[in-house]
C-alpha cells in the first residue's frame, strides 16, 4: 500500500513539475516572439539617433569615432571553416557618448600580424546598426581576467561579456551596436540571431507538455490496474 501511495505521489509530481516547466518554456516563446517583431518592425522601420535611452533591438544611427585605445578580440570564432576573432571596439559618440560596436568577424591567417585586426577609420564616420543587449549567455570572463590580467590593448578573450567589457572601457551604453554589412569599420558581419527562438522554446514547452502526459497516463493505467485487482479481489 506504502508503494502505491509513493508511486502515485511520484507519478503526480512529475507531471506537475513537467507541466510547470512546458508553462515556463511558453512564457519565454512569448517573450522571444515580442523580440522578434519587434526586430521586423525596426528592419522596417529608418534608423534612429543614439541617446542614452536607446532601447535594445532597435536599429541605430551613430556619429562618432572609434577608439583605437579599446579593442577586444574574441577568440575562437570560426567562419566558412576558418578561424577568427570577433572584433568588439569602443565607439565615441559626437554628443560625449561611448558605447562598444561589434564590427564583427575577422580572419588570423588575413596576411596581417598575428592577433591583429584591421584598422577601423581614424576619422569621424556615421554608423548603423543593432542595438542588442547583453543576453548573459555564457561564462562571464572575470575569472579569465584573474588568471590573465590584461596588460596590452587589444585584449584578447575566450568569452564575450557585455557588462564587463562596458565596465572596462567606461562606457556609459549597457548595449553593443552590432553594425551591419557595408558599414565604416565593418568586417565580416553575420546577420543577427537570437542566442534561442521562439519556436524552439515552444519545441521544448510540446516536450515537456508531452512528458507531462506521459506521467499522467502512466498513472492512470497503474491507478485502473490497482482498481481492477481490488474488485477482483473482493469477487
Amino acid at each position: 500500500m506504502r508503494a502505491q501511495i509513493l508511486i502515485t505521489l511520484i507519478l503526480l509530481a512529475c507531471c506537475a513539475l513537467f507541466a510547470s516547466l512546458g508553462y515556463w518554456q511558453m512564457t519565454r516563446a512569448d517573450g522571444k516572439r515580442g523580440i522578434e517583431e519587434q526586430l521586423v518592425a525596426s528592419y522596417a522601420s529608418a534608423p534612429s539617433e543614439l541617446g542614452a535611452q536607446a532601447a535594445p533591438f532597435s536599429r541605430i544611427r551613430a556619429h562618432g569615432q572609434f577608439n583605437p585605445q579599446f579593442q577586444f578580440l574574441i577568440e575562437n570564432r570560426v567562419h566558412s571553416g576558418q578561424p577568427g576573432y570577433e572584433v568588439i571596439q569602443a565607439f565615441d559618440t559626437a554628443n560625449g557618448l561611448r558605447l562598444l560596436v561589434d564590427r564583427g568577424w575577422t580572419g588570423t591567417n588575413a596576411g596581417r600580424t598575428q592577433g591583429d585586426a584591421p584598422p577601423a577609420p581614424s576619422e569621424e564616420v556615421e554608423v548603423i546598426g543593432l542595438l542588442l543587449p547583453d543576453f548573459g549567455v555564457g561564462v562571464t570572463f572575470e575569472a579569465e581576467l584573474t588568471k590573465k590580467p590584461i596588460k596590452a590593448w587589444p585584449a584578447h578573450l575566450q568569452t564575450l561579456d557585455l557588462e564587463t567589457m562596458t565596465s572596462m572601457t567606461d562606457a556609459n551604453i549597457p548595449h553593443m551596436l552590432k553594425l551591419r554589412n557595408g558599414e565604416p569599420g565593418a568586417l565580416s558581419v553575420q546577420a543577427f540571431e537570437l542566442p534561442m527562438g521562439s519556436a524552439r522554446h515552444t519545441a521544448y514547452a510540446v516536450q515537456w507538455f508531452g512528458l507531462a502526459l506521459a506521467a499522467l497516463i502512466i498513472w492512470i493505467v497503474l491507478a485502473r490496474r490497482q482498481f481492477a485487482r481490488k474488485r477482483t479481489l473482493n469477487d
